[in-house]
C-alpha cells in the first residue's frame, strides 16, 4: 500500500466556501503558491477541499488573503476549458489538516480566549 502525503503553503486566493454534500460540510478554497528561482517567480493554483469540522472552522476564520499551511492526501490534475475556449488545468488537494500561518486581520480574535473570560486578579486564592 503507498500512501502520499503533500504540504503546500500559501495564501488564499478566495474566501471559503462552505455548503453540504452527503450531509457533510465541505468546504473549497484556492491557495496560490509562489516560487521564486532569481529573478523569476511562478504561482501554482491548488484547489483544497476540506470535510466535516475542518470545514467549518475553515469558513469561520479564513478569508481570502490569509496565509496557510495545508497538509492533506489525494492530490489530483484535472483539466477543463475556461470561459473563453482555452483548455487549463487544476490541481485538486483533499486536506486533511490546515494550519494558519498569520495572526487574524483586523483585531479578530482566532480562537484565544475571550474577554469575557479574563481572569480578574481579586478570584486567584493566594
Amino acid at each position: 500500500m503507498a500512501y502520499q502525503i503533500h504540504v503546500i503553503v500559501g495564501n488564499l486566493g478566495d474566501t471559503p466556501e462552505l455548503r453540504e454534500a452527503n450531509g457533510q460540510p465541505v468546504a473549497t478554497f484556492s491557495v496560490a503558491v509562489n516560487n521564486r528561482r532569481g529573478e523569476t517567480q511562478t504561482t501554482t493554483w491548488y484547489r483544497v477541499t476540506v470535510w466535516n469540522a475542518l470545514a467549518e472552522t475553515v469558513c469561520k476564520y479564513l478569508e481570502k488573503g490569509r496565509r496557510v499551511l495545508v497538509e492533506g492526501s489525494n492530490l489530483r490534475a484535472s483539466t477543463y476549458i475556461d470561459r473563453e475556449g482555452n483548455p487549463r488545468s487544476s490541481l485538486e488537494l483533499t486536506a486533511n489538516r490546515v494550519q494558519f500561518m498569520d495572526s487574524a486581520q483586523n483585531g479578530e480574535d482566532a480562537g484565544g480566549t475571550p474577554d469575557d473570560d479574563a481572569v480578574d486578579g481579586q478570584d486567584i486564592p493566594f
